[in-house]
């Protein structure tokens, strides 16, 4: 798990997969740096509106968005990344504001699990795999996909193991969902896949039956490379799939 996974690797990897699984939108990952790629685009600072989900179709069509310290977006992306703690007050937000925890304790119980990771440089940027220069270390991969090809996703993701938990589907943030707990997974020996993007919050600005799969790059590495034999090669997925067409 300690192989430097460059764009290359990453690329070569997503090429074999979308063979068997074709996505309808384009893949994303993230990556530390020092040096910011020279187009890069920011949230507004510590707002709201600031949200990484408000300029998700812009990193589809190829774009990126960067966070540091003193851009990091709303105010919760700004735990999910690292770049923060918490406020103690946080939970009333969570129940009180938007619902989803039925009262503060549940609340600050949630924001006290998050335990995001502190980011290795100064920025972090999530960008349009296509654009991503050779050279840079991606960390994690974000796949958008539909129901019928996160099957197929998950499958995959169970078809080496013995164990048949190697997905997770957690109540997470948006932002917390494609990056903070797939990073957590990452630091582990056998790193588990994500599921997300369910946050009630952020759903209107992806289409109805998109959900995200993330994954740290080694491991979509390693689930690429198990391609060949694999079910995705079987008469009965490609039936599955050629019957599919995109909306």
């Amino acid at each position: 798990m300690g192989k430097r996974m460059d764009t290359k690797i990453v690329t070569t990897g997503f090429q074999r997969l979308a063979k068997h699984i074709a996505l309808d939108l384009l893949a994303t990952g993230w990556y530390f740096t020092d040096k910011l790629p020279s187009d890069a685009s920011f949230p507004q600072k510590r707002g709201p509106k600031g949200c990484v989900f408000t300029k998700i179709k812009k990193l589809f069509k190829g774009g990126n968005l960067c966070f540091s310290l003193e851009n990091a977006g709303c105010y919760g992306a700004s735990c999910y990344l690292g770049f923060t703690k918490p406020d103690k007050n946080a939970g009333a937000f969570l129940s009180e504001t938007e619902g989803f925890k039925k009262n503060r304790a549940f609340a600050q119980a949630f924001y006290k699990d998050i335990k995001a990771r502190t980011p290795q440089k100064k920025y972090i940027v999530i960008e349009n795999l296509n654009n991503i220069d050779k050279n840079r270390s991606i960390e994690i991969i974000n796949l958008w996909t539909r129901p019928i090809h996160l099957s197929g996703l998950i499958t995959l993701a169970n078809y080496d193991s013995p164990d048949n938990d190697n997905v997770i589907f957690p109540l997470a943030s948006g932002c917390q969902s494609i990056w903070t707990i797939p990073y957590k997974e990452k630091q582990k020996e056998e790193p588990k896949s994500v599921v997300g993007t369910i946050d009630p919050a952020i759903r209107k600005y992806l289409p109805d039956d998109i959900l995200s799969f993330s994954v740290s790059t080694e491991r979509f590495v390693e689930m690429t490379d198990n391609i060949s034999g694999s079910f995705l090669e079987k008469a009965s997925w490609l039936t599955l799939i050629n019957k599919r067409t995109k909306k």
